[in-house]
């Protein structure tokens, strides 16, 4: 008997996935219509709980959704984290409770990338299902792409900064208006980043916390700079 199921949504402060399954209707050993001819019984043993679920007889069998746990995974991996979990499904149709079971895995995934392998547990027509999820390449190349711009940009700052307090360069006021604005701008790009993870991950200490302290040294210095030479622009007047 085949199932198709697909990936609803993931809780990964949960470390939950939920999914769907259903009969498949297009198979004549089971429905005529579109429409089951028998009943069709699923069991799924996710290790910490049993979940059943009845198809009925004479109905368009409307998909069963399910919450799964996941076993491994550390959300402040993010975004190179990746998750594992695994389940058993059985089956029985109007009353044969050992009916072979197939399971068609959607792999098309809103931001992520999964994938899932199933092996028959013999003598019982169970199937065992192993899966994995992970960020999908293009929510990884999107974060790696805002943590490279806000590099550069943060380096920037310093850089002028750099100009300021060594080599005499002239403080001007828009220069200390950009780079206060970063430290707002540091803050809001992280967590706009696509799956913003919590805090404390790894891409925090890795690289936001470092950028926000430059930020703030490199207006330190344009600040005390400016302050001295307002200073010293008075002592001259006076």
């Amino acid at each position: 008997m085949l199932f198709r199921s697909h990936l609803m949504a993931a809780d990964l402060a949960k470390d939950t996935v939920t999914m769907t399954f259903v009969p498949d209707v297009a198979s004549a050993d089971i429905a005529a219509d579109r429409k089951l001819t028998g009943d069709v019984e699923v069991e799924i043993d996710t290790g910490a709980s049993v979940l059943t679920h009845r198809f009925k007889k004479g109905e368009t069998p409307i998909p069963w959704t399910v919450t799964l746990p996941l076993e491994d995974g550390d959300l402040t991996e993010f975004p190179l984290d990746e998750y594992t979990g695994d389940f058993t499904i059985k089956a029985g149709f109007d009353g044969n409770a050992k009916a072979a079971v197939k399971l068609d895995v959607d792999k098309s995934v809103h931001d992520y990338k999964f994938a899932a392998t199933a092996e028959p547990v013999l003598n019982n027509g169970e199937l065992a299902v192993d899966f994995k999820l992970s960020r999908s390449p293009a929510v990884i190349f999107l974060v790696v792409i805002g943590m490279l711009s806000l590099t550069l940009v943060v380096l920037s700052a310093v850089n002028v900064a750099w100009h300021v307090g060594t080599q005499g360069r002239k403080v001007e006021f828009g220069m200390m208006v950009w780079v206060a604005a970063l430290l707002f701008v540091i803050p809001a790009v992280r967590n706009g980043i696509p799956g913003s993870p919590p805090p404390g991950a790894v891409i925090d200490f890795g690289l936001f916390f470092w950028l926000h302290v430059l930020a703030v040294i490199a207006l330190l210095t344009l600040v005390t700079r400016w302050s001295r030479s307002e200073e010293h622009t008075s002592e001259l007047q006076s």
